[in-house]
């Protein structure tokens, strides 16, 4: 065991060497210095892009009102109008598609049509130019009360020489019972 001598002169020692550590400056410096004695801190420079402005393509106004105007084709053959056997008398599905039409030229003012009045293979060809005839007319009528301007709207007849389809059916002669539309400038 050790003396108690010894343990004494351990501790002695032990705390000798924490007070020069202290004194030594080993523990740190601490000043009290008042926040306006120090210099700004100053911010790094970062070149800081401005964000784009996103570019807002300008929509006209009618577009915004119908939409389905941007990719309407007024001569796809889903836009025709078709008629009973030997009529000339609009449907409401046909004065649906004619509305449209209206609102398409009213929107396109620089585009005139050609209404072309078709009818199925049956009858004599005089008949069916003078039916082909009624039915474009009527359309253009139509389409004239609409308020779509007589100088954009020419009608030509067909009669039975332009069938979209050759079966000889009841199906197939409806669908060439038709009035068709064609862009013809203006």
């Amino acid at each position: 065991m050790m003396n108690k001598k010894a343990k004494i002169g351990l501790s002695i020692l032990g705390v000798a060497f924490g007070v020069s550590a202290v004194l030594s400056g080993c523990a740190p410096r601490v000043t009290k210095t008042s926040s306006s004695a120090l210099p700004p801190a100053k911010k790094p420079a970062v070149a800081v892009k401005p964000m784009p402005t996103p570019q807002v393509s300008q929509v006209p106004a009618y577009l915004k009102r119908y939409p389905w105007l941007s990719n309407y084709n007024i001569q796809a053959n889903s836009n025709n109008i078709h008629f009973a056997f030997d009529k000339s008398i609009l449907t409401p599905l046909d004065k649906m598609i004619l509305k449209k039409d209206a609102i398409y030229l009213k929107y396109n003012p620089n585009i005139a049509v050609q209404i072309q009045g078709n009818c199925d293979r049956r009858g004599s060809e005089a008949y069916n130019l003078a039916l082909g005839w009624r039915r474009a007319n009527a359309a253009k009528a139509y389409l004239q009360d609409l308020g779509v301007s007589a100088g954009r709207l020419k009608t030509i007849s067909y009669g039975k020489e332009k069938p979209l389809c050759m079966a000889h059916t009841r199906v197939c002669y409806a669908i060439n019972r038709r009035d068709h539309f064609a862009v013809v400038g203006r």
